[in-house]
């Protein structure tokens, strides 16, 4: 499917979201002065073909980007970039780093990071050995909370390669504890620390073989996220809002993905006693 020139009205209304949520109405209303003569209802009719496809989401008469859909074409067509030029070094393939090389990511948007920072685990997965575990430490799991569904797909990917994807939470909280129930203790593990291990609350952690993705998320986000797990003892609707209304803002992210066989070691060292490894 061409975004660049679109021709069908699924095509127009895929390229209107990219730049973020739209009214549903105003859509309508951009598709008529896109292709003239274009009906309401053939706008509805697309936006219902594009939800039962899953590309995108509605929501209270608004209109999203399925990031589910989204990250599995991001992986696909960086994992098909990736299979086409093996062995050869490009702009930014951090796969293809030696040891102790690194390489600096910034993002302005938690959501925009996140594509990345997924698509960055699904390519190292690839390249390590198949019962490689995948170590990831998050002072909090909120991404099971707010983006259940990516989160799951990524886990989900992550064993049907045959590794294990070992978690770590960095607090020991009603939310912390809630997400447990989302990992089957044998593939996906899931363990909760009393104090974090590391003293920056907004620094993530994965480790892939000898690969590092580190993640610094803006403090001021994640000052509001510690507050919200301390107030929180319950999960509804209410409560998923008001998370969701923490981090779905414009904000400055930093990855760092580097390979240092040293330094991967000695931390899957530590964190390797809280899981059951086979």
């Amino acid at each position: 499917m061409s975004l660049d020139r679109p021709k069908k009205i699924e095509e127009y209304i895929l390229k209107h979201l990219q730049n973020g949520p739209v009214l549903m109405l105003d859509l309508v209303e951009k598709l008529k002065i896109d292709r003239p003569n274009t009906t309401k209802q053939a706008v509805y009719a697309a936006l219902r073909g594009l939800k039962q496809s899953e590309q995108i989401i509605t929501y209270k008469g608004v209109a999203s980007i399925n990031l589910t859909w989204l990250n599995s074409m991001v992986n696909y067509f960086n994992l098909t970039k990736h299979n086409y030029i093996k062995g050869l070094v490009s702009d930014g393939d951090f796969v293809n780093l030696e040891d102790k090389d690194k390489i600096k990511y910034y993002f302005q948007s938690p959501i925009k990071a996140d594509i990345f920072w997924t698509h960055a685990l699904y390519l190292l997965t690839e390249k390590i050995e198949k019962n490689e575990p995948v170590y990831l430490y998050n002072p909090h799991e909120w991404f099971l909370l707010a983006r259940k569904e990516n989160e799951l797909e990524l886990f989900n990917t992550i064993s049907k390669k045959g590794h294990r994807l070992l978690l770590t939470a960095g607090n020991d909280s009603f939310l912390d504890r809630y997400v447990k129930k989302y990992f089957d203790n044998s593939y996906s593990q899931y363990h909760v620390k009393e104090k974090p291990l590391f003293s920056e609350n907004n620094y993530y952690l994965n480790i892939i073989g000898d690969f590092l993705i580190e993640v610094w998320m803006d403090k001021n986000i994640t000052d509001k996220i510690d507050k919200f797990y301390q107030d929180t003892n319950v999960w509804d609707e209410g409560v998923y809002e008001r998370l969701k209304s923490i981090i779905d803002v414009e904000s400055k992210m930093k990855i760092v993905i580097s390979r240092n066989h040293k330094k991967a070691e000695k931390i899957k060292s530590s964190l390797r006693r809280y899981f059951v490894l086979k």
